[in-house]
């Protein structure tokens, strides 16, 4: 008899016993279709495969943008390889971001359905999260931006500079520094001529987004939500991070020209006394991204 009341003591104690399992993650590979080419005289259009795409071959760009074929919810992590050896001219953008439509999420921004948080499809309200821009390989930026308002919505951002833009005359490098806690940041570690990861994560306890540059044994972050931000930024409500994420963002990935980051506006790390590069029929300067790896919960 006490051995049945043991055996029957066990059993209500492990029914009464809840286990509290971790979320479950899942990591995908996003496919894309074109959604414009730069209509370059002989370049063609951007070379997508799978999960990877070039923006040249040979000695010719080949510009555009690129969509997901899919949204993502509830992103825990965007990972991609990105090799911009060849994006030697400057005052051309490298850009990989993703954008949410909260007035109509489940429709790919694509063709007259593309909007951003730079004017369009300005009212729609898009949310546009900037894991990367580009003046050529030398400067980079990465922007949040949060709350409605269209191109007037908040926004956060923080500049970095590489190896490439110091001792170029183009670039003023006595105005560079390293300043992470206000949005500025030296990645000259990063070896430029080889190809490197850019990593975002997010997290949603206390929403936060930080995105970090890895090389071999160098790793550099180049934005953190939780910092002040660089000159100019606003205060975002974070919260908007997470109801956009169950909303769902869809990952853009595109080469043009029309803005690129020049660093603090009081003290420019762009100089701009040479110019902008050529985008189209320039002897192989454009950039690749690879293994494009999205984490979900």
């Amino acid at each position: 008899m006490k051995k049945l009341l043991v055996i029957l003591s066990l059993l209500v104690l492990s029914a009464c016993t809840k286990t509290t399992e971790a979320p479950k993650t899942v990591s995908s590979a996003p496919a894309f279709v074109l959604d414009y080419s730069a209509n370059c005289t002989s370049g063609g259009a951007p070379i997508i495969s799978g999960n990877s795409v070039t923006f040249g071959s040979g000695t010719q760009c080949q510009a555009g943008r690129i969509v997901s074929t899919q949204s993502y919810s509830n992103i825990t992590e965007f990972r991609a390889t990105v090799d911009l050896s060849k994006l030697s001219n400057n005052y051309v953008n490298a850009s990989i971001y993703m954008v949410s439509n909260p007035v109509q999420p489940t429709t790919q921004p694509i063709g007259s359905n593309y909007c951003d948080s730079g004017g369009n499809g300005n009212q729609w309200n898009c949310r546009e999260i900037d894991f990367m821009e580009t003046n050529g390989n030398k400067l980079f930026q990465t922007t949040m931006h949060l709350g409605d308002g269209g191109s007037s919505a908040p926004q956060k951002y923080a500049y970095s500079y590489a190896n490439t833009a110091l001792n170029n005359s183009c670039f003023t490098s006595a105005n560079m520094k390293n300043d992470p806690a206000n949005g500025l940041h030296d990645i000259t570690g990063i070896d430029m001529s080889k190809p490197f990861d850019m990593v975002a994560t997010f997290t949603y306890d206390t929403p936060k987004m930080v995105v970090t540059y890895q090389q071999g044994s160098v790793s550099v972050v180049v934005y953190d939500s939780s910092t002040a931000g660089a000159e100019g930024s606003k205060t975002l409500d974070m919260t908007d991070l997470t109801t956009s994420m169950k909303n769902g963002y869809w990952p853009v990935i595109s080469f043009w020209q029309g803005y690129s980051p020049t660093g603090p506006s009081s003290a420019p790390w762009w100089n701009g006394s040479c110019g902008w590069g050529a985008l189209c029929n320039n002897t192989s300067s454009y950039w690749s991204v690879s293994n494009i790896q999205i984490t979900t919960k």
